[in-house]
């Protein structure tokens, strides 16, 4: 078995803005000499890891305000310490971990974000109450929470200390070219409206996209049982089966409650690979000629790059071959795939990780 398996993932995203630039614009990138729409790698990670954690439990804390949680709960285990004691030994924990800029006398330090297991936050909270017995509270390249193991971390004043990470997260970009949509709103005033006066409280622009996103996630197994210390436990099957989940519906939450975004993918493409590889848009797909639509051209396009690549480098893949989705053709594409429901998929890419 390969130590690699890509799943590729398209999904036809309605009138959106999940992921947004400083100005408020759909993020988008010029691609073939066309704009498409633009989903960063960081928001499908806070997407992916948000869902995974509501759904398994296992929850992690990333935050500048670290010292804070770990003074909170060295309080509960020790409620008889002192309280300058307590927030000087947190200070100088997270201080470990951590470089500080120099800053002007009067100016406010800004706070470095970490982020730490569940597990490693109540050792942490344990050595500020003043038991040293555990050791060191992080591990050197290990972590007992998924999700880290997963997306990585690194320490700027303690590298050694980092996780690597094992899933390798692309951005999605949209197969097309695309329009971004300018949406004139204003905010109805009840009272002036029942004195039958003109005027809105507040008038405003918003702006919105739409599109066929691709998108890929590449699992590598042996650094995920190097990076993760529950691979070995009872509950890491149903961890994993939770985590190929949320990879599956973890996406940006932009503006969710205006829209509605969430859609049932067309497309997952479950294969093993000895090198990680993606598939390639840059020509963008024009619409169906008969139909309209970007879909279809997109799921046309994929299964004759991926004929393209079993045959420039057939031993490239390996056994496992996967399909599954919404889409209603998906049985006549991509040959020597097995095909099958979403739980198909989830269950055989469980058992390559853990085998």
């Amino acid at each position: 078995m390969s130590r690699h398996l890509t799943l590729h993932i398209v999904a036809s995203v309605p009138y959106s803005n999940l992921n947004r630039d400083d100005a408020g614009t759909p993020k988008n990138v010029r691609r073939g000499g066309a704009t498409c729409a633009l989903l960063s790698s960081q928001s499908i990670k806070k997407g992916i890891r948000t869902k995974y954690e509501e759904a398994s439990q296992d929850i992690s804390v990333r935050s500048g305000k670290l010292s804070e949680a770990i003074i909170e709960r060295a309080r509960e285990i020790a409620p008889d310490s002192n309280e300058k004691d307590l927030a000087k030994a947190a200070k100088k924990l997270v201080g470990t971990l951590t470089k500080k800029d120099k800053v002007k006398e009067g100016d406010r330090e800004s706070d470095r974000s970490i982020w730490l297991s569940a597990e490693e936050l109540e050792v942490a909270a344990a050595q500020v109450a003043g038991d040293s017995s555990q050791g060191e509270f992080i591990a050197e390249g290990k972590t007992g929470s998924l999700a880290i193991a997963s997306f990585g971390r690194m320490f700027a004043a303690a590298p050694q200390k980092g996780t690597e990470a094992a899933l390798s997260v692309s951005p999605a970009v949209t197969t097309h070219g695309v329009v971004i949509a300018t949406d004139y709103f204003s905010t109805v005033d009840d009272i002036r409206e029942k004195n039958h006066d003109t005027g809105a409280t507040f008038l405003g622009v918003a702006q919105y996209t739409t599109g066929v996103f691709y998108r890929t996630v590449t699992i590598d197994k042996e650094q995920l049982k190097e990076s993760w210390t529950g691979f070995d436990d009872d509950a890491s099957t149903d961890n994993i089966r939770a985590l190929i989940n949320a990879i599956i519906y973890g996406l940006p939450r932009g503006k969710q409650r205006s829209t509605a975004p969430f859609v049932q993918p067309a497309l997952i493409l479950a294969e093993e690979q000895t090198y990680r590889c993606a598939y390639d848009f840059e020509a963008p797909v024009q619409a169906d000629k008969d139909q309209g639509g970007y879909l279809k051209p997109t799921m046309v396009e994929l299964d004759r790059q991926y004929r393209a690549a079993r045959d420039f480098d057939p031993d490239n893949f390996g056994a496992v071959q996967v399909v599954a989705g919404t889409y209603p053709d998906l049985a006549d594409l991509f040959p020597g795939a097995t095909h099958g429901t979403k739980n198909d998929l989830i269950e055989q890419v469980v058992f390559w990780v853990k085998n």
